[in-house]
């Protein structure tokens, strides 16, 4: 009786599971994010702000890339601070905080600049920009962001536990000190009834 109980009971379930599949592929179609291709003529702007040099010019954004991933934050910092609000200098700023040294703040900075701007982009450097920098500096900056918080309630739950040992060492000595007052008067009981 248990066994078909069971059989049965595992059925119901199966049969639950399965339309609730049903229910899910029978919705709305996927949305499908068209794919820009980059050509040859791959520009940044259609038409590039003033000032604004090597605009289809992508073998000299990469290397300004490889140039920042090689040098150490600090020569990269003093290059930041030389630099303007200009499209150019945004996307400059951009790449020199790309590497995994740069600290949050400024990766956040310079990634909010580059926000501000993208929109002016052509579609295919935004998609360019988005698939081979920004998805991968957004994910860095979100991991850096929990390991702020962990750290943060690490260091929290050391003080508690640092507080809690304090707590039991005095409850220690005080229980100590009770025992030591129970065996005095146990002796002086003795004492008296002898």
């Amino acid at each position: 009786m248990r066994i078909s109980g069971l059989i049965v009971a595992l059925l119901v379930l199966t049969g639950c599971q399965s339309l609730s599949r049903n229910n899910d592929s029978t919705g709305e179609p996927e949305k499908v994010t068209p794919v820009v291709k980059v050509d040859r003529g791959f520009c940044l702007f259609d038409e590039p702000p003033p000032t604004f040099e090597n605009n289809c010019d992508a073998t000299y954004w990469v290397n300004k890339w490889i140039e920042a991933a090689n040098q150490p934050w600090l020569d990269r910092k003093q290059t930041l601070s030389g630099l303007g609000k200009s499209y150019f200098d945004t996307l400059h700023a951009y790449i020199l905080t790309l590497p995994n040294d740069t600290p949050y703040q400024d990766r956040l900075r310079a990634q909010l600049a580059l926000d501000d701007i993208a929109g002016d982009f052509t579609p295919s450097a935004q998609e360019l920009i988005k698939v081979v920098a920004s998805t991968q500096n957004n994910q860095v900056m979100q991991l850096e962001s929990a390991m702020v918080v962990l750290e943060q309630e690490n260091t929290s739950r050391g003080e508690k536990l640092k507080a809690l040992e304090k707590e039991v060492h005095n409850l220690r000595k005080k229980l100590e000190e009770l025992l030591q007052i129970e065996a005095t008067l146990m002796d002086k009981n003795r004492s008296t009834q002898q």
